[in-house]
């Protein structure tokens, strides 16, 4: 513990004749690197991409899909200037050593580094952190197998719930045509019944992990979410939207684990999707929303941070939950709880929180959830046939409901930005809701928003009803 502690508080160590600091490097890694020989590392660079994202969203473009291409290539120039010292290292006497640079946050991932090598890194100007990468584990949501139903177009609960059906059948509704939504997760089983007529098979599907031409699902997560998403037969609340996917996640001892490496790739293809291969990127086939369903990143993280800036200024609507941490106040997740992401709860078919939906406050006390919908045993399709469906649980579930109602919103307007959609929700929701609560100063049933509910349970039909009588 000695020669740990010596360490941390060493102004500079001796190596290869340079005075090399470790003020930039984790205290964690340190340690982590008293116990093994190497370790995987993220490095985060003092050159931000913020000033970037600010200037881009400040021009003009002839289209979305031209404003993509000149915000990746700023991004991608970002990111060359500033991580060449380190990329020189990594090529010199490290030439063994894999390694991955990210042009979305301006970071780079290394694999198996070593001390000696994260010290080097550490002494580079342009290096404002080093940390150890990390894995994000994400609960199993699949609660139980139903067999096929006898009336297919049977609406599932949480889709009624919401008055999503109703939406569709407004004057002048929609059911989510025109729209792409995307997912990151454990992949989606394309050739299902309910979804094989609306996955974009050009641009589509994404595999950092073994680069598979066809999407696949390791987990059957990704399907139980892009079913409610975008499923036919009854069970989605977009069912007029396109989909794509890209696997964030793989299975490692029949649990869920996403490695940051991965998401961030897959964060890149969202922005600007490539072929099944990582070839011929088109950022004008870029999804109008994103969908994720996985959480437990902690509290007050800004691991995805990046990322989601990056959407945002490309005007992809980022959706997320905000954990399953039980019923304890300040239990929000990351990235669920950031600010400029649409943070989502979980309740059942009578009007309560889910038990095992998180609540805000946020680590820095601002109020979370930002809405909540439909999660607790909803009904979905799995990945075990292709007309098999079943139930299914967690915040993780609310989330499509929430992103399928915003691809009702877009196909109406698709020039809508996050601020407008969001005001949608927010000032739309509903509010007759059961549980009463406290946390972090905001009572369930009297404050709106509150850190149980947020603004409340989202309802599609009012929603739309507002923008289509221009109610913003």
């Amino acid at each position: 513990m000695l020669k740990i502690t010596l360490i941390i508080f060493l102004v500079g160590v001796t190596l290869n004749n340079a005075v090399v600091s470790t003020e930039k490097i984790e205290v964690s890694l340190l340690e982590s690197l008293e116990n093994q020989e190497t370790v995987d590392v993220v490095i985060t660079f003092k050159q931000s991409t913020k000033p970037v994202l600010e200037r881009v969203e400040r021009m003009r473009f002839e289209n979305r899909g031209h404003k993509i291409t000149f915000l990746k290539s700023q991004l991608e120039q970002l990111a060359k200037e500033s991580q060449q010292g380190v990329i020189s290292i990594l090529r010199g006497n490290f030439s063994s050593t894999s390694f991955q640079s990210f042009w979305i946050n301006n970071k780079l991932f290394v694999k198996n580094a070593s001390l000696e090598l994260v010290q080097l890194i550490g002494n580079n100007q342009d290096v404002s952190e080093i940390e150890r990468e990390l894995i994000i584990k994400v609960d199993g949501v699949q609660d139980k197998t139903i067999p096929v139903k006898t009336n297919p177009k049977e609406l599932g609960w949480g889709v009624l719930k919401i008055e999503a059906d109703q939406a569709w059948n407004l004057v002048g509704g929609t059911n989510g045509e025109g729209v792409v939504v995307a997912s990151i997760g454990t992949g989606v089983r394309h050739t299902h019944e309910a979804l094989r007529d609306n996955y974009r098979s050009t641009y589509g599907w994404y595999d950092p992990y073994a680069r598979t031409r066809n999407p696949l699902d390791v987990n059957g997560h990704g399907t139980n979410t892009m079913g409610v998403l975008t499923g036919a037969n009854g069970v989605g609340v977009a069912p007029g939207a396109q989909w794509i996917s890209c696997r964030g996640c793989d299975e490692v001892d029949k649990s869920i684990s996403c490695s940051l490496a991965a998401l961030t790739s897959c964060g890149e293809w969202i922005l600007c999707p490539t072929l099944w291969n990582g070839q011929q990127p088109d950022c004008s086939m870029a999804p109008n929303i994103v969908s994720i369903s996985w959480n437990r990143g902690g509290r007050g993280n800004n691991f995805y941070k990046g990322v989601v800036d990056a959407w945002k200024a490309a005007n992809i609507i980022p959706i997320f939950p905000i954990g399953d941490g039980g019923m304890a106040c300040d239990t929000a997740q990351s990235p669920g709880d950031y600010e400029g992401v649409i943070g989502v709860g979980s309740t059942t078919a009578w009007n309560s929180l889910s038990p095992s939906s998180s609540r805000g406050p946020t680590s820095d006390g601002r109020i979370k959830p930002d809405t909540v919908a439909p999660g607790n045993n909803v009904q979905t399709i799995c990945k075990d046939s292709d007309t098999a469906y079943c139930s299914a649980r967690g915040t993780g579930m609310a989330v499509p409901h929430v992103a399928g109602t915003v691809a009702i919103l877009l196909a109406r307007d698709p020039e809508l930005t996050y601020d407008q959609v969001l005001s949608l929700l927010q000032n739309n929701a509903d509010r007759e809701l059961e549980d009463e609560a406290v946390c972090g100063g905001t009572n369930s049933t009297t404050d709106w928003p509150n850190n149980i509910y947020g603004y409340g349970s989202i309802n599609a039909r009012r929603a739309l009803t507002a923008l289509i009588v221009g109610d913003l």
